[in-house]
């Protein structure tokens, strides 16, 4: 009798430590419950060392014919674990956050960009953010043809930001498509300050994803103004430190200059819910918002108009977007950049590696990239004058390519991993691919992207477009997969002249 009681003691107290560890997880997503937290923390230290005595005592005792002591000393050694566990630091905190991305991981995404400020005579804020660190991306501009074939072609792009700022319909359709890229897992950054005018409601497909609603327009406020709602929110300070309130440039919009969105009802218990991050005032923390996120941060909404802030500060913003965003996705699909099993010695400079004549008009044979790569230059070089689609201006050496992989891992090419070099006033210049002209060759006769990871025995074609001096001879293209990041695997050098 006297053993049925202390493993009845022994069961209540187990029972104790599940309900405690409920109440845990539930004051774990209140910021404001710290005190209780530390309440529970010296129940549970308690609890551990009762249950220790009873281990003791229960080693002691002799094993009975079936076995009964045996298993209820396995369960209550388990049962004092968690509660060691529970209770192993005096203050809980929330999970921390997995490892920042580095930069290869950052310089290899996908990113699809629409930005609809490309057709007026405002500065792009949102490509010049991309450019000034370097990111690789596919620019649209204010192409919604474009737009969609990109969203529809296929690609798994790892982030794709709709800035529709100008007074232009956008919506409709392209919230079909965007919710279509979250599902898949990619990340989303949407600027649209009429969102509630969006073609055929479609607008909702977003806002119930991330458990928001439009709540009404922000239609000529006195003052523009609103304020961050969570001041440490990391979309704040990573990797620029965003100031307190963001200073006002000279009007170029009137009338509706926004949205303001409110957090659904049927998501403000969910801790994945959304986030407002700015609202007309600080302490409207679930309505009135102007700027949301969700999914964790994977998606970032933003009802406001960027050209009515001050440059400096919007393009910090939206930098912290963009990196906020990629850094969800990282997270949530743990992909990698894989690092070149090895390292080749570069080709000694004006050593060609393909055997048999120089390629002149030849150029249908491929050159080998010390058997790791064969490079081919599939059509004539083609020397052509502004690509004015993407404003795009200067004389362009374009050249079509096609790459194949010939080892058993795969490889990442980067944008910059390709050169033209050439002799201009007796010195040797060195060329690299223009991104929006490259990109629009892209756009006009999609291969493969000139920047991805090739698989084994993958065969890519590629087009690259050069930003060229046409006074300069001796034309040489140059390939050195790696050398972005310091991880150059070989080298390849095709003359392209006689």
């Amino acid at each position: 009798m006297k053993m049925h009681k202390r493993w009845l003691t022994l069961c209540l107290l187990g029972i104790l430590v599940v309900l405690l560890s409920c109440n845990l997880l539930t004051y774990s997503q209140d910021r404001a419950v710290e005190s209780t937290l530390a309440s529970l923390h010296l129940q549970l230290t308690a609890l551990d060392q009762t249950l220790q005595v009873f281990t003791v005592e229960a080693r002691a005792e002799t094993s009975t014919p079936d076995g009964t002591l045996q298993s209820n000393l396995a369960t209550g050694t388990a049962v004092a674990g968690l509660a060691a566990t529970l209770s192993g630091s005096p203050t809980i905190t929330t999970t921390p956050s997995a490892p920042l991305p580095d930069q290869r991981q950052l310089q290899s995404a996908r990113i699809l960009l629409f930005e609809d400020m490309s057709a007026s005579r405002q500065i792009r804020i949102v490509k010049e953010a991309l450019d000034d660190l370097g990111y690789y991306y596919l620019d649209v501009g204010s192409a919604k043809g474009w737009f969609k074939t990109q969203l529809l072609s296929g690609v798994e792009w790892d982030l794709v930001i709709a800035a529709a700022e100008a007074e232009r319909e956008f919506g409709g359709e392209f919230y079909q498509y965007l919710d279509d890229q979250i599902v898949r897992g990619a990340g989303v950054v949407v600027e649209n300050w009429d969102i509630d005018a969006a073609p055929s409601g479609k607008a909702g497909l977003l806002l119930n994803r991330c458990g928001l609603r439009f709540q009404a327009d922000w239609y000529m406020p006195e003052m523009r103004v609103f304020f961050w709602t969570l001041p440490d929110d990391p979309v704040f300070h990573e990797p620029n430190q965003i100031p307190a309130q963001l200073r006002n440039a000279a009007g170029l919009w009137t009338g509706d200059l926004g949205d303001l969105l409110e957090v659904d009802p049927r998501a403000a218990n969910d801790p994945n819910g959304p986030i407002i991050l700015a609202s007309t005032n600080p302490d409207y923390k679930i309505s009135n918002g102007m700027l949301a996120s969700c999914l964790g941060g994977r998606v970032i909404l933003q009802t406001f108009r960027t050209h009515e802030y001050q440059h400096d500060d919007m393009l910090h913003l939206w930098q912290n977007y963009i990196y906020q965003s990629l850094k969800a996705h990282l997270e949530l699909t743990h992909q990698t950049v894989p690092t070149p099993v090895f390292t080749a010695q570069p080709t000694p400079a004006g050593s060609p590696t393909a055997p048999g004549p120089t390629p002149g008009p030849e150029y249908s044979i491929a050159h080998g990239c010390d058997g790791i790569f064969s490079v081919k230059v599939t059509d004539a070089p083609l020397f052509q004058k502004d690509l004015f689609e993407h404003h795009a201006e200067g004389e362009f050496l374009i050249l079509r390519l096609q790459l194949v992989n010939q080892t058993n891992f795969p490889i990442q090419v980067w944008d910059q991993d390709y050169f033209i070099e050439a002799r201009l006033g007796g010195q040797t210049q060195e060329y690299s691919p223009h991104k929006a002209a490259t990109g629009y060759l892209y756009i006009e006769n999609s291969g493969s992207l000139s920047q991805d990871l090739f698989q084994p025995g993958s065969a890519a074609r590629t087009a690259l477009a050069f930003d060229i001096d046409p006074r300069a001879t001796d034309w040489v293209f140059v390939f050195k997969p790696g050398s972005k990041f310091h991880e150059q695997v070989c080298e390849v050098r095709i003359p392209l002249t006689r």
